[in-house]
């Protein structure tokens, strides 16, 4: 199963099921093979699972480890899977759309009255710089309040803590919320109700596709394996290849990377010049975002990309002479350095001046026109590092930063083959 939360996101999510058997690293694989997924099991890091409160911060280094005595992951490393696996307990998925970071949760009801939730949101503040009214959440299937009944030990220990509220008396035994719980928990750190989503299924209720240790307590025979356990994976994916020479699909690529910068995505697209890195030039994280990818100085302005003279007169005082020379120039390979209207909301540039340029590339063009916005018009390279020709480049010189990349997009060719020439 998937959630239609993370739909539109270039996001590895599913829970297995027992269709594919109690999940080992062997059926690891062939549950993600089902999902499109094109890694290695060297590529997917688990839990140990010791049902406590600890968080993980998972680095490149970690992928293909069991790391010990957590119950947490998070991560911003595209191609990396984390892993946990439940047979009742709440699988919860953590991601921020903004920062392109994640976090996979088992949530047993120990972990959940020790703070897990509220931990690995730390976590990611810490780390990512992750904002809780941005995060994403889904749980995943788990035992519900008609079946998690506690036995006598577990009543005694919660019966006069905070817990309390999520006890639920009927025929003679106390049951207990965990979906509450973990919802209560989400809220009160900040993220939005319409942010979260429950698939709303029970472990219990459907044993027979999802594994329920509670229902084994009941009839030991129920499965075969003596300790069966269904899986949660989540990763984010390697930003998405797509080629501007397969026609059939050139609207589609045009409307997926239009959406991308319009929820303040970053992409590499072709220019009239050499490849670039895009993003709305309103958004100011999205902007950040350049500046880090390529490791330039925040002092160092961005040139913006125009869609015509009319968006350009929006954000520069440009004169008549001035734009008889730029009617000369444009669309094509120059970038005019002018002075710039005291205009609010557009970001990387300097206080005084402005770079503008209109290219003289249709998908480019047409992707302006999509978006409907200036747009950051620098190239896909490391600062003081060659400019790139070549998707392959682009990869090899971004691949730290790929976490932050929403699209690659190929196909191009250039016939300047080189910056823009800037016009001062």
């Amino acid at each position: 199963m998937r959630f239609r939360i993370f739909k539109g996101y270039n996001l590895l999510q599913g829970v297995s099921d027992s269709s594919f058997g109690s999940i080992s690293k062997k059926r690891a694989v062939s549950f993600l093979k089902s999902l499109d997924w094109q890694g290695k099991k060297e590529d997917i890091v688990w839990a140990e699972q010791v049902f406590g409160s600890s968080v993980h911060l998972c680095r490149p280094s970690d992928s293909g480890k069991t790391i010990k005595n957590v119950d947490a992951l998070v991560s911003e490393n595209p191609g990396q899977v984390l892993a946990v696996v439940s047979a009742d307990c709440l699988s919860l998925f953590l991601f921020d759309p903004k920062s392109k970071a994640i976090g996979l949760i088992h949530g047993s009801r120990r972990s959940l009255t020790r703070g897990i939730i509220s931990k690995t949101l730390k976590e990611m503040e810490k780390s990512f710089l992750s904002d809780p009214k941005d995060i994403l959440a889904a749980f995943a299937p788990h035992i519900r309040v008609c079946h998690y009944w506690l036995k006598q030990k577990t009543y005694k220990r919660l019966k006069n803590t905070r817990f309390k509220k999520y006890f639920v008396a009927k025929k003679g035994k106390v049951y207990f919320d965990l979906t509450r719980l973990a919802l209560d928990e989400l809220l009160r750190a900040g993220l939005k109700k319409e942010n979260i989503e429950d698939c709303g299924i029970c472990t219990f209720c459907r044993f027979k596709k999802f594994y329920s240790a509670r229902k084994k307590e009941q009839n030991p025979l129920v499965y075969k394996e003596r300790r069966p356990r269904f899986a949660a994976f989540f990763a984010l994916k390697k930003p998405q290849l797509l080629d501007l020479r397969e026609k059939k699909i050139f609207e589609k690529i045009i409307e997926k990377n239009a959406r991308a910068l319009k929820k303040g995505g970053v992409i590499v697209f072709p220019t009239d010049t050499v490849y670039g890195l895009i993003a709305d030039a309103g958004n100011k994280k999205a902007v950040k975002k350049i500046f880090e990818i390529k490791k330039r100085k925040k002092e160092k302005p961005l040139p913006i990309f125009v869609k015509n003279l009319r968006a350009a007169k929006s954000l520069a005082l440009i004169g008549k002479e001035k734009e008889r020379v730029i009617r000369e120039k444009w669309p094509g390979p120059f970038t005019f350095v002018l002075k710039r209207k005291k205009k609010k909301g557009i970001f990387g540039i300097k206080k005084g001046t402005i770079a503008l340029r209109i290219p003289n590339y249709k998908p480019l063009n047409v992707l302006l026109e999509r978006v409907g916005r200036p747009l950051t018009a620098t190239s896909a390279n490391l600062s003081n590092r060659p400019f790139c020709l070549r998707p392959d480049k682009v990869e090899e010189q971004l691949k730290e930063s790929q976490r932050m990349i929403d699209f690659i997009v190929s196909g191009a060719k250039f016939p300047f083959a080189r910056p823009s020439v800037i016009i001062d």
